[in-house]
């Protein structure tokens, strides 16, 4: 075999290997589930008081194309809703660098830590509740590879979202509007009046 046909058999060989790869991308499956649970802290005539306690578990598998060894990072972002506004907030964000390797099963898992959010009820409607969540995986070069999330939200809202910061929140606009209160003071505040008995 001459010097040009192992040149054309080379050039067609890695034609073939580009073109497989770009046939079958890299496909990735995301499980996302949630441990919730509710305490109450008191209770009264005019309503109560509660703590929903929320942990959020995330698990990437390789589902699909070719052997994947560059890194991939994944993104969590944990959305609640304010009772007493309507507005949505950024209850925490979470950024990891992950690898599908043989010895991990081509999969990857976390789980958030645990997310206190108080509120009242009845007569005064203060404070927090879980909403939902958004999971990005993206590969180095920040391309997206999937997404998935507990409640519709189009590419708009997506980019919307991976904006922000922890602590960050807005309207159903997609309009920034504030911070969400770090000490919680206006439930704080409500807890000892949502709760209060005037039959003492």
């Amino acid at each position: 075999m001459n010097g040009v046909s192992k040149g054309l058999l080379s050039a067609v060989v890695m034609g073939a290997v580009v073109a497989a790869e770009a046939q079958f991308p890299l496909k990735v499956d995301i499980d996302v589930s949630t441990k919730r649970s509710t305490k109450q802290i008191g209770a009264g005539d005019d309503g109560n008081a509660r703590v929903e306690n929320v942990q959020v578990r995330v698990k990437v598998r390789k589902s699909g194309g070719q052997a994947y060894t560059d890194p991939l990072n994944i993104e969590l972002y944990v959305i609640g809703k304010q009772i007493h506004t309507g507005y949505y907030g950024i209850i925490d964000v979470v950024k990891k660098e992950f690898n599908f390797t043989k010895e991990n099963d081509n999969t990857f898992e976390f789980k958030s830590q645990m997310y206190a959010l108080p509120r009242t009820d009845g007569n005064i409607n203060v404070g927090g509740t879980y909403e939902t969540y958004l999971v990005v995986v993206t590969d180095k070069d920040g391309k997206i590879i999937d997404t998935r999330s507990g409640r519709v939200i189009k590419e708009k809202g997506i980019a919307f979202i991976r904006e922000m910061g922890p602590k960050t929140l807005f309207d159903r606009d997609g309009n920034v509007v504030g911070k969400i209160d770090p000490n919680a003071s206006a439930v704080k505040k409500a807890i000892p009046a949502a709760v209060r008995s005037d039959s003492y």
